[in-house]
């Protein structure tokens, strides 16, 4: 498996895998109005937005096995997206060390957002050292303004020195 930067080619193949995790995640466990908002044209525009903050995991014939999306300017993880025949093979994991090393250094913490009922993530981001702060409210914005979305803020310390921590307080459910 080779983590990489995402580049344009890869766009096709993101939002789907992107949405697909997104929709393993968080029905039931979100609004039904942003689960409304939620639909393939979004993940296309947002995969396109964030391409040049996105880390995708390969595998034999640079077959796309995961992405993870990165909020460099304060250290979130935005999105952590495995494909579901890649899960349980490490593919998670090894996006999640890419972006704890690309935010060390610049950044004392990382953290991410997770809604309370996706059990298997929490766990997931427990198992790798991550801690839960606690609850908060996401605003998830729509095209229509703004969906509150209960969330657990999760950190783990990098041992940054002397970087400043992370400044905003909520973020996209991860």
């Amino acid at each position: 498996m080779i983590v990489r930067p995402a580049e344009p080619a890869d766009l096709p193949t993101l939002a789907p895998l992107w949405r697909a995790a997104w929709l393993d995640g968080h029905v039931g466990h979100v609004p039904a109005e942003l689960m409304d908002e939620r639909g393939p044209e979004h993940f296309a525009v947002h995969a396109e937005k964030y391409a040049a903050s996105t880390l995708v995991a390969t595998g034999p014939g640079d077959r796309i096995l995961g992405l993870i999306i990165l909020g460099d300017d304060d250290g979130e993880v935005i999105q952590l997206a495995v494909d579901g025949s890649a899960r349980g093979q490490g593919v998670g994991g090894a996006l999640l060390r890419s972006a704890e090393d690309r935010f060390r250094g610049g950044h004392r913490q990382a953290w991410l957002a997770v809604v309370p009922g996706n059990t298997r993530a929490r766990r997931f981001y427990e198992l790798h050292g991550w801690r839960d702060t606690g609850p908060l409210t996401y605003r998830a914005p729509t095209a229509t303004g703004t969906v509150d979305v209960p969330v657990h803020r999760y950190v783990k310390d990098l041992n940054a020195g002397d970087a400043e921590a992370p400044g905003r307080s909520a973020g996209g459910p991860a």
